[in-house]
Formats: structure tokens, sequence, C-alpha cells
């Protein structure tokens, strides 16, 4: 009987401790997932607000990049219009004669208005500029003579016209004197309307004689912008146009206005005293948002701007949904405590567990596969010139390199075309940039339909292309380097209204051995293409080593002649 009261007994404790343990360990279980809990369901919601936030900054961006896009279209049609002006041969003449050593007008400036007005040249071209700008959408132009005296101008209402009006202390007239071109944003002296000009120098006999100014009001800007919550701003940080009129003339933190000298505030802006925007950071867990003016709302924020213009376009977007997110968030903890304790078991474990195994596996292929596409697009990035489609310079020399191998290995011909298009300086002089980049967009386009599939374009300098033919004797590459001389010679060029034509000198080189580097035989081209340039331009020619001594008929001497 005691036996059997001391087993009893055991055995009764041995339950109690097992209990004990088992209530230990479900305690800590607990604790553990209480623990998980939190942090999976903390983990989750910020994982959540940062992809709203994501996709949001995306949004805005993007948006930002667009109204920056439209803006500078109509900037960049702005800024060719003073430069086509400068060189009319009308104004050109009218400044020449006023000459390059004028001084400022000591004249009141009603009297000294109505002598202009008088003077039938003046007027000729005073009507000249209303013509031009009624034509090409701007709101005002006008000429200035060297000192900075305003000699003719069009789109300006009587009361408050530009005649007469000296403009030397505007930055754009001392850029134009000083560089050639100059860019401002400033109240318009005459009409007290804010705008953006544009200006560029006149010269006779390489002497400044004045300059061609345009302004596009501001007005124009703002129809260009969708919400409230979308700025403007000059260089110095000062907001010009806004969907909130209210915030016109107030500067973003840390723009430079405080640099600029009294009279400067009040020649450009007409006012000396700017309201700094109130940009507060918000912090949220390292994520990069605002608060605007004082707004309860979070916002993400976009920039869009380009060095050839003096404007920046600022956006910012309110972030929808955060609280709710966070209220999730909570919700989420509670129910993945229930989950958790209900779970406590080893099978449930192992599901979780395998669940959990499949859904990273799902995340990597993801990963994966968004990593393929990304190296694919880097691929072409490092391979390919983005302006022309065409292959890049480092991308061509190695494709070269590797075909003169092969051609050494199998006793092949092969050919190499250095390409340079004729004037092209004096293209992006005359009408500009995107002009000059239209023209060798359309220049690679022309070249590669007239190409085979073996045939490999390159762009190797700024106007300068390379051409390899594998497998191509001299005969063949010499008529495939004509195809395209004509074919480029054929095209018209249409960029911002511009017409431009333009011709190609082509110079060959025929690969000579185990003996002929990459180097050497770029060489021979070059000095090919240099000879078709002295020839005239327009021409293909032959390096004189190829062996066209026996058709020298049909290519005299080394060029195949237009």
């Amino acid at each position: 009987a005691c036996l059997c009261a001391e087993q009893m007994l055991s055995r009764a404790s041995a339950a109690l401790s097992g209990r004990l343990h088992s209530g230990v360990i479900f305690a800590i279980a607990v604790l553990a997932w209480s623990a998980t809990a939190w942090f999976l369901a903390e983990r989750q919601t910020f994982d959540r607000i940062a992809r709203l936030i994501e996709q949001e900054q995306g949004e805005v961006t993007a948006q930002a990049a667009s109204v920056g896009a439209n803006i500078g279209m109509t900037l960049a049609h702005m800024r060719s219009i003073p430069k086509v002006l400068a060189k009319e041969r009308e104004i050109e003449a009218l400044l020449a004669r006023i000459g390059p050593a004028v001084t400022a007008s000591t004249l009141p400036l009603l009297p000294f208005r109505e002598s202009l007005l008088n003077n039938p040249e003046f007027l000729r071209v005073a009507q000249r500029l209303e013509s031009v700008r009624t034509d090409l959408g701007v709101d005002q132009i006008w000429v200035m003579n060297a000192a900075g005296d305003c000699v003719a101008s069009g789109g300006f209402p009587p009361e408050s016209s530009a005649t007469g009006v000296n403009y030397a202390d505007r930055d754009y007239f001392k850029g134009a004197r000083r560089d050639g071109l100059g860019r401002q944003f400033a109240v318009g002296r005459t009409t007290n309307t804010p705008g953006i000009f544009y200006s560029a120098a006149v010269v006779a006999d390489n002497t400044f004689v004045g300059a061609v100014a345009v302004k596009i009001d501001v007005a124009r800007l703002s129809r260009m912008i969708s919400d409230n919550n979308t700025f403007i701003t000059d260089e110095n940080g000062v907001i010009i146009s806004a969907g909130d009129a209210s915030m016109v003339m107030k500067i973003f933190p840390g723009g430079f206005v405080g640099r600029l000298s009294a009279a400067e505030l009040d020649g450009r802006y007409k006012r000396r005293v700017f309201e700094t925007l109130e940009i507060a950071p918000v912090d949220l867990d390292g994520l990069s948002l605002v608060r605007l003016g004082g707004r309860g709302a979070p916002m993400v924020q976009a920039s869009s701007s380009s060095q050839a213009d003096i404007l920046a376009i600022r956006m910012f977007k309110e972030v929808p949904g955060l609280a709710g997110l966070e209220r999730d968030g909570r919700w989420r903890f509670f129910l993945l405590m229930l989950v958790g304790i209900s779970a406590i078991s080893s099978v449930a474990a192992g599901l979780v567990h395998l669940r959990r195994s499949r859904e990273h596996k799902l995340e990597m292929a993801r990963a994966n596969a968004e990593l393929l596409k990304l190296n694919e697009v880097l691929l072409v990035q490092a391979r390919f010139d983005p302006l022309t489609g065409c292959a890049n310079r480092r991308y061509f020399f190695e494709k070269l390199d590797s075909e003169l191998k092969r051609a050494a290995r199998f006793e092949l011909p092969c050919c190499l075309a250095i390409l340079d298009i004729d004037h092209f300086k004096s293209v992006n002089d005359r009408y500009g940039h995107a002009a000059g980049d239209d023209l060798l967009a359309q220049f690679s386009r022309t070249v590669g339909a007239c190409l085979r599939t073996s045939d490999l374009l390159g762009r190797i300098g700024g106007e300068e292309f390379a051409l390899l033919m594998p497998q191509t004797p001299i005969v063949g590459a010499l008529e495939v380097a004509e195809r395209i001389r004509c074919a480029v010679e054929g095209v018209l060029v249409v960029s911002c209204e511009i017409k431009v034509h333009c011709t190609v000198s082509i110079g060959i080189a025929q690969w000579g051995g185990d003996g002929d580097a990459v180097a050497a035989l770029v060489a021979r081209g070059d000095n090919a293409m240099y000879a078709a340039k002295r020839a005239g331009r327009n021409r293909v020619c032959a390096d004189p080593g190829d062996g066209l001594d026996g058709q020298s008929s049909l290519f005299p001497p080394q060029c195949l002649l237009p």
C-alpha cells in the first residue's frame, strides 16, 4: 500500500511537473509569437507604406517630367527665335548703321520714342517684328542697339511700349553681349508682367552691334500646371508660377535671392522682401516625405529641370491612406496573435514554414526575372548610342577588333568606312542643338536603311560615324558607301519648323592583313575621309593603298565622285 501510494504521488508529481513545463513552454511560445507577430505586423505595414510611397513617388516624378518636357519644348522654341532673327539682313543692317560705339540716348523717353516711330526704317523693322511675333506665338519681340536702347518692338501696348527704353542692365542683354545668347526671368520693365526672356546677339563684321530679345509671359506656362501643388521656379528659387496664386513670389528653402543686391531685386522682381515657403520633413522610419506650407498630409516631391533653361518644375503629391495602413497594421498584429496562439503546434508551424518558403521562392523568382530584364536593358545601354540607336564607340571597336581577328583566321576581306556629316557644326550654330540631334537621328536611320544585316554602324564621335563591312572587298565597300552618300544627299530633316539638308563625306579603308591593327585601319579610313573633305565634301574616297590602280577609271583618283 505504501509503495502504491508512493507511485501515485510520483505520477502526480510528474504530471504536475509536466503541466508546469508545458505551461512554461506555452508561455514562452506565446511570448515569442507575440514578439514575432509584432515584428511581422510592423514590417508588413512598413513595406506597404514604402510601396505606396514608391508608387506615389513614381507618379509625381513622371508628372513633373511631363510638365517639364512640355515647358521645355515651349522654351526651346523660344530660344530659337532670337537666334534666327539676329541673322536677318534688315535687322543686322539697321544696327550696323547705328554702330557698335553708340551710347545710350540722353533724350527724354517720349521724344526719343517719337523720333524712332517716325523713322520709316525703324518702322519697317517694327512691322516685321509684329508679323513674326504673331506667326510664332510669342508675347513681345524687340531690337536693341549696342548701348541697350530699344529701337523697334512688337507686341507691346502703346502705353507700355518698349521702344526708346534702355535695357542695358538686363541679364539677357548682358548675356547676349558677352556670350552671344542671353536668358532671364524678370518682371517686365514697362508691362509689369512677369515673363521669360531670351536674347541673341546681332553681329556685323565680327562686332557686337545689338541684340534681339523675345518674351513669353509666365501666364502661358501657368496653363501647363494641373494642380495647386505644382510650382515653377527660376534659378534663384523664386516661385514664378503656381497652381495656387498665393504661392507666387515665395521662395523655396535655400533660394539664392539673398545674393542679389537691392537694385537687382528691384530690377528683376520689383520687390525686395520674399516669404520662404514652409517645407517640413516628416519622420516616418527614414522614408522621404514632407509637409508643404503647414498642411497636415504628408507628401512626396519631385523636380525636373534642364541645364538649357533657367526654370525648374517642383511638384508635390499627397500620399493617401497612410493612417489607414497604420490602423490596418494594428489589426494585423491582433490577428497574427490569434493565429499564432491557435497554431502553436509542429504541424501548423511546418505548414507556415512551407508556405513562407514557397512565397520566398516565388519572390526570388520574380526578383531574378526583374534582374534579368534589368541586365538586358543595361546591356543595350552599354552598347548602343541613345540618340541614334547605332553602336556606341566602345562596342563598335570591340566588334571591329573581333571581325579583324576573324578575317585574319579565315583570310576574308574586311572594309571600314569613316563617315562625317558635312558642315554639322554650322547646323548646331545656326539652328540649335535640338536640330542637330534630329539631324543625327535621321542620318543614322537613313544610313541604316542602306546596310546589310552583316554590316555594323557605330557613332564614334559627335557627328562622326564608322561602318564595319565584314567579308567585303574594297569595290563592294565603295558601292555601299556611294549608295549611302546618295541616300543621305536626298534627306530633308525638319526640326522645329526648320528644314535642313545634309551631305556626308566617306573614307574607305580595306583591312590589309595580320599586321594591320585596328588603330592603323581607322587612321587610314580617317585619312581617306579627310581626302573626301578636301576634294569638296559629299564624296566617297578610298585609301590610296587599297589596290584600286586597275580601276582608276571607275574611281578617279581613288574617289567615287557624285
